[in-house]
């Protein structure tokens, strides 16, 4: 134990940014969203500082170049916007939550620490499926027996938003959901969304890590996240996190790939109607229908607003849509319900093109991870599709990046791409300590390492 607590120092001193990107990665999703991006601040300072202590600069690809051109996009939006501070805040809140993207890209640049902050992305959507669970069980249990009268919060942080929500100027509408898990997002559909994107990194850390330990804990939180997407009752999310579970198996063709992800396969396609008949007891008559109803309502007046301002939309921020659904269209609903739509409106033509682009760069990305000759990366590749593609669906029936966690939970899916595609073309910048074990010989291969630095 004192080897390894030595072995730990030793790693902490030399690079601090790797530790501090794992405390990111593990906390951001588990904290409210108001405290989220200030521990990714404050590991970016850290990482910014000793990156330039080693000669390195912070490279942004190019999936980052485009990103920051939208997102200057955005801000400058804020001069034909009705809201014009809040559209250019909405902007530099893109830039805020885009730095967890640049984190993981440059300072994930090994296999070994790929597998651990995979591992940590793992463990953190198995807590928060847990809390989702407990959400849900306590709160039909409550309504089964007169005996128990105990139900956590939900959403987990819901008081403390109260009091949080109240002190800030800007209204933000801090409900209750009761009937449907939120864990420690502010609503389900948030949570359904971090869910859909971790899955399928659970399911790749239950079949491909070769260590035992993260092999486990992975296959744990896998059933825990599907469980918690169980206990949001989103058709969306169950919709979304069964093609990624298909584009897994497809794309392996792998009989034990199939025979080590089937049973949760099971649980998914078992436990998940009972999800809906807790969610359709719990709620008023016909509300799914008027549910789906209402959403195809909000796209056609959507699409007849782009009509109206085509070429540069109305400005970043949900705030001009609301208002207009609101006041022209009789629609009391906050965004357009489908990524794509919202960004049409928000962002015109210019958003459009923007989306091609950058959806082709990421496409090219995995698409050369696939091809590599090391099927390592493929597995990456299938990882990455399966969890994009899953979004997307998502996306298709919600505003998927309206939150600063939605943001840095998609920022953080990128990063990944990014950091994989330069690890499998070698074109990754080092850092002071390449590796994280702590084996037996942890010791000796660290001293292997400055050696080979020295």
């Amino acid at each position: 134990m004192t080897e390894k607590i030595k072995v730990l120092k030793q790693h902490f001193q030399t690079n601090p940014e790797w530790y501090w990107l794992l405390t990111v990665i593990f906390l951001f999703p588990l904290l409210p969203e108001y405290l989220s991006p200030f521990i990714l601040f404050a590991g970016f300072i850290v990482f910014i500082i000793n990156w330039k202590k080693i000669g390195n600069k912070a490279l942004l690809g190019n999936t980052g170049k485009i990103f920051l051109i939208y997102m200057g996009y955005m801000v400058i939006s804020g001069i034909w916007s009705k809201t014009h501070l809040l559209s250019s805040l909405i902007g530099l809140l893109w830039m805020g939550c885009f730095l967890i993207y640049v984190y993981i890209a440059n300072t994930v640049n090994t296999k070994e620490k790929l597998k651990n902050a995979i591992t940590l992305v793992n463990i953190s959507a198995g807590i928060i499926g847990l809390i989702a669970l407990l959400e849900i069980a306590t709160y039909n249990l409550t309504k089964q027996f007169e005996w128990f009268n105990f139900t956590f919060p939900n959403p987990f942080y819901y008081n403390i938003n109260d009091i949080i929500y109240d002190a800030i100027p800007v209204e933000i509408v801090n409900n209750k959901y009761s009937s449907r898990a939120s864990s420690t997002f502010d609503n389900p559909l948030i949570l359904a969304t971090y869910l859909v994107v971790t899955t399928p990194f659970c399911a790749f850390g239950s079949v491909y890590f070769k260590h035992s330990r993260n092999r486990k804990i992975s296959r744990i939180c896998l059933a825990l996240a599907i469980g918690g997407i169980i206990s949001t009752s989103s058709r969306s999310a169950y919709a979304a996190v069964a093609i990624s579970i298909i584009v897994i198996l497809i794309s392996t063709g792998s009989k034990k790939v199939f025979n080590k992800i089937i049973p949760f396969v099971f649980i998914l396609v078992t436990a998940y109607p009972f999800g809906l008949f807790l969610r359709y007891k719990n709620s008023s008559a016909g509300a799914f229908a008027k549910s789906t109803e209402r959403r195809f309502e909000i796209w056609k007046s959507c699409f007849d607003m782009f009509g109206k301002k085509p070429l540069v939309g109305y400005g970043a921020g949900t705030d001009n849509v609301h208002t207009m659904l609101r006041d022209n269209y009789a629609i009391d609903r906050t965004h357009a319900h489908n990524l794509l739509i919202e960004m049409l409106v928000e962002g015109g033509i210019f958003g459009i093109i923007f989306i091609a682009v950058i959806t082709a760069v990421i496409v090219r990305n995995i698409y050369v991870m696939m091809k590599n000759q090391n099927k390592v990366f493929k597995s990456y590749a299938v990882l990455y599709n399966s969890s994009l593609l899953g979004f997307l669906t998502m996306s298709l029936f919600e505003f998927t990046l309206q939150s600063p966690k939605e943001l840095m939970i998609f920022f953080l899916l990128l990063g990944f791409i990014e950091a994989t595609y330069r690890i499998a073309t070698h074109t990754h910048q080092s850092s002071n300590i390449n590796i994280l074990t702590f084996g037996k010989n942890a010791a000796e291969e660290n001293k292997k390492i400055k050696s080979h630095m020295i």
